[in-house]
């Protein structure tokens, strides 16, 4: 049985959104300890970082903003906020996530990745460096 022909789509600037979900990423990210000084727990989840410039409502953020979290503090930081979590535990999870980004051995996931100098001319650090998609 033949197939119908395969229909061209137009190419008036339609975009394909970015890929999202990089598994590899991910498996590295959930590799380390919890991000939470002193927690011991050896079960650990894959927590995306929300904010109203990542994702919408019932979206995925992009796995460059995915830290490590035992669940117990995945769930809590869920329901207080990054920047609450942040300020009881004296974390930085943003920042967490620009360093798993940038330290990821998914060499196709970084090639997606811009990184921007945001002052100084010298060398990037992960103090004075933004990432953007």
């Amino acid at each position: 049985m033949l197939l119908p022909r395969r229909l061209k789509r137009p190419k008036w600037g339609v975009q394909i959104p970015a890929r999202k979900v990089w598994p590899r990423h991910r498996r590295w990210v959930k590799s380390h300890g919890c991000c939470v000084p002193e927690c011991d727990a050896t079960i650990i989840d894959f927590a995306h970082l929300r904010s109203s410039a990542n994702a919408g409502m019932s979206q995925k953020p992009h796995d460059i903003f995915g830290v490590s979290l035992c669940r117990k503090h995945h769930i809590e930081q869920h329901s207080l906020g990054v920047d609450a979590f942040d300020r009881t535990y004296g974390t930085d999870l943003w920042a967490l996530a620009a360093e798993f980004a940038r330290r990821s051995p998914d060499v196709d996931m970084r090639a997606t990745l811009k990184l921007v100098e945001i002052e100084g001319g010298g060398n990037t650090t992960s103090a004075d460096t933004t990432i953007t998609n």
